[in-house]
């Protein structure tokens, strides 16, 4: 990153800050975040629909003040990323093994418990929730991740005033389509799983704190923060060095099932493929690549 370059980041949850709570906050300075999100939760529910709106899209303004609480309560994750460039190539990271992903995030993730008020039935899960900040741009993106016992995987994601949830079975449906509105979250949802598996296979690049900014625009709100580099393992550091523009490696994110390499065998690796005097060479932290599966 240029150090002369003034730098600021987008905020997530920019809406129900600066909108949402903000708003209600003056009205109401006595009421604690818990009241200001009860009664932000019952006007939402009980006023008039809007023109265009619909019941599911309350449902999801709903989940994304949930996430908010836990952002207030300092429990958000907040991811930086040291370089634009991260974002572009983790949502275009093809998830060529979601389900060795799947896996290992629901194996090394906390599990919880979560009560489905319509049903008022209960189901266990893994719930990993993180906002992320892109350098110099205005809003910013919050997740929330949830992996069902039944081998099911949801993503919930705020991104300015849009709220939208998709399974991997809506991913993989979406993945075949080439309209703008699929292109577009198939890259969120690959952005989302991409990033947490990139901070479990990348340990060395994520730094507690937050980065250099020119313009605060609300980054202090949390303590819960962290700094993602760009690992060399990704991207040719000469060419880097030489024009400043990163040249990706096409890869993909993969869990080592085998048994053949009993001290590995759970693992979480970056598979990359290089060209070399352009033929296609693949690259991993293993000689033996036939053997994983």
């Amino acid at each position: 990153m240029d150090k002369g370059k003034k730098i600021g980041y987008s905020s997530p949850l920019r809406f129900y800050w600066d909108e949402l709570y903000k708003n209600q906050k003056k009205l109401t300075p006595e009421f604690s975040d818990d009241i200001i999100l009860s009664l932000l939760r019952y006007n939402i529910l009980h006023s008039p629909l809007l023109p265009g709106e619909s019941f599911e899209k309350r449902d999801l303004l709903i989940t994304g003040l949930e996430l908010w609480l836990q952002d207030s309560k300092a429990d958000l994750l907040h991811i930086f990323f040291l370089e634009k460039y991260l974002q572009e190539f983790l949502e275009n990271t093809n998830l060529s093994d979601i389900d060795g992903i799947r896996k290992y995030l629901y194996d090394n993730g906390e599990k919880k418990q979560i009560t489905y008020t319509k049903t008022k039935g209960d189901t266990n899960c893994v719930y990993y929730s993180f906002g992320l900040h892109i350098p110099n741009e205005r809003n910013g993106y919050a997740f929330a991740l949830t992996l069902f016992e039944n081998n099911t995987l949801e993503l919930y994601f705020s991104h300015g005033k849009s709220n939208g949830v998709m399974s991997d079975i809506f991913y993989k449906d979406l993945n075949n389509k080439r309209d703008l509105q699929s292109v577009t979250l198939s890259k969120m949802f690959r952005l989302a799983i991409n990033t947490i598996a990139y901070m479990k296979c990348f340990p060395e690049c994520v730094v507690d704190g937050v980065p250099k900014i020119s313009f605060p625009r609300g980054e202090d709100r949390s303590d819960n923060n962290v700094v993602f580099k760009m690992s060399d393992k990704i991207y040719d550091e000469r060419n880097y060095q030489i024009s400043k523009i990163p040249h990706f490696r096409k890869g993909y994110f993969r869990l080592l099932n085998s048994d053949y390499y009993t001290h590995k065998k759970g693992q979480l690796i970056y598979i990359s493929e290089t060209m070399v005097k352009g033929k296609a060479k693949t690259v991993s932290k293993s000689d033996n690549i036939e053997k994983f599966d």
